[in-house]
């Protein structure tokens, strides 16, 4: 089963660098430096759209590489930071109160194609019968959340594609899923899965705060 854990960008680095040069992918970092971050950087301020890293895919036997790339999209995380307040990290909203809860639904969006190289990365290697345009149709999508060590996956309410139609052949698609969450904190974790038709594992993204 593949897994790209350690390969996928952690959040809150990609915060600090949103300071510096827009959205860009850089290699991850360990999040247990927040804190050393913090003191370095100063606040970081979130908007609507949150990238969350790149991954990359080695098709076989055709040898075609392809990328991934993921965000996740809520109204409510626009306006929001992360900050150091008492030698702890803090999560605080629009009007600076700390964040109690986080949203109740979180749409996440994904590229996957082989137009565009996103990082730079060994690409996992894959084996699969299929060619590029019916692997990059069959991709599916599922949530992990994590509160301390309680785990439980969720299936999204809804997944749709944009740009090219899925009856138009494409080298690339861009997915959109949202998923309905019960009540989560900032300190709970929430894990994006890629996985294909056949529940390989592809890929994995985390959204974390805290």
């Amino acid at each position: 089963m593949l897994d790209s854990e350690n390969r996928c960008l952690a959040v809150p680095l990609q915060l600090s660098l949103m300071l510096l040069i827009c959205a860009a992918i850089v290699p991850v970092a360990a999040q247990s430096n927040h804190t050393a971050m913090l003191v370095d950087s100063g606040t970081w301020h979130l908007h609507s759209r949150i990238p969350l890293g790149s991954d990359a895919l080695q098709l076989r036997p055709s040898h075609q590489t392809v990328h991934l790339l993921a965000s996740a999209e809520a109204p409510e995380f626009e306006g929001w930071s992360l900050t150091q307040r008492e030698k702890r990290i803090a999560l605080l909203d629009r009007s600076g109160k700390p964040v109690s809860t986080l949203p109740k639904s979180i749409t996440f969006r994904i590229t996957v194609g082989t137009r565009d190289k996103f990082a730079d990365v060994e690409p996992l290697p894959l084996e699969t019968s299929k060619g590029l345009n019916d692997f990059l149709l069959d991709l599916h999508f599922s949530v992990q959340v994590f509160h301390g060590m309680d785990m439980h996956e969720l299936k999204p309410l809804k997944t749709w594609m944009i740009g090219v139609p899925a009856d138009e052949e494409s080298d690339e698609r861009i997915y959109r899923s949202t998923f309905a969450l019960e009540d989560l904190r900032p300190e709970d974790r929430i894990v994006l899965l890629i996985t294909d038709g056949t529940g390989t594992r592809l890929s994995k993204f985390h959204l974390e705060f805290l």
